[in-house]
């Protein structure tokens, strides 16, 4: 563990069910992009005001994700050319607890996210004809050479609140790998904050404000996708790769 994550050991913790008990229904999502400086100035709110998530003694969990695309990159240029109906297909493995699923994410409107998410035995590195046939469900255009484009690893760790009216993830060692190459960003955590839009102004965004430490708009494919691609087009993206380039 980081040495800056030390303050997870002694904070109280929640169990799985007891999380999945809260529901954030109409919710609203915040990220921000943040350097360990940054960290070190809201750790004491969060040991404060939140629980962390353990799962048979872990409170820092491995994500694994394949994320599915057509070859010329479609749901990449639909997010870069700021489409409001685009979609996200990935297969996700949560390796602690060796459960998979599949899942696909259609942004509707600017607050608005509809995601279907089927359990599986094992992480998929191919589409069969059933799921090929629902991720074009959800789009008009021609999808017909999905397939993956990357893979993601990461450590997770997962808070809720004490009032149970909002979530909050912390990621960092995030890892991107194609059949070329691979890159490893260990120097900034994405951290997510997603609270019920009739929830009052959280303790820690009130942290984050104080400390001058702004929301970002931040996609771990996107992000994969500019890394190990020099050639996509990126103008669009450019200014979130210059404030992550700061951190």
């Amino acid at each position: 563990m980081k040495s800056n994550l030390n303050f997870l050991k002694s904070m109280k913790s929640i169990s799985l069910a007891e999380m999945d008990s809260v529901a954030l229904l109409n919710r609203i999502d915040n990220k921000y992009v943040l350097n360990e400086e940054q960290l070190a100035l809201i750790v004491d709110s969060i040991a404060e005001n939140y629980f962390v998530l353990e799962i048979d003694g872990h409170r820092v969990f491995t994500y694994e994700n394949n994320y599915f695309d057509t070859k010329d990159l479609r749901f990449y240029y639909d997010h870069h050319n700021g489409y409001v109906n685009r979609i996200k297909v990935r297969s996700r493995k949560y390796l602690e607890t060796n459960s998979s699923f599949f899942e696909i994410k259609k942004k509707e409107k600017v607050d608005r996210t509809n995601k279907i998410r089927v359990s599986l035995d094992d992480i998929l590195t191919e589409l069969d004809n059933e799921k090929s046939q629902t991720v074009r469900s959800f789009s008009r255009k021609s999808l017909d050479d999905l397939c993956v484009i990357l893979n993601n690893r990461f450590n997770r760790v997962t808070f809720i609140n004490k009032n149970f009216t909002e979530r909050m993830t912390l990621d960092f060692n995030i890892q991107f790998s194609d059949n070329r190459k691979t890159k490893e960003f260990n120097k900034f955590y994405v951290l997510e904050i997603k609270q019920s839009k009739s929830s009052s102004r959280s303790p820690i965004t009130e942290q984050l404000k104080k400390n001058n430490i702004r929301e970002q708009s931040f996609s771990k494919y996107i992000f994969g996708v500019l890394s190990l691609n020099k050639n996509v087009r990126r103008n669009n993206f450019l200014p979130i790769l210059k404030n992550i380039e700061k951190i």
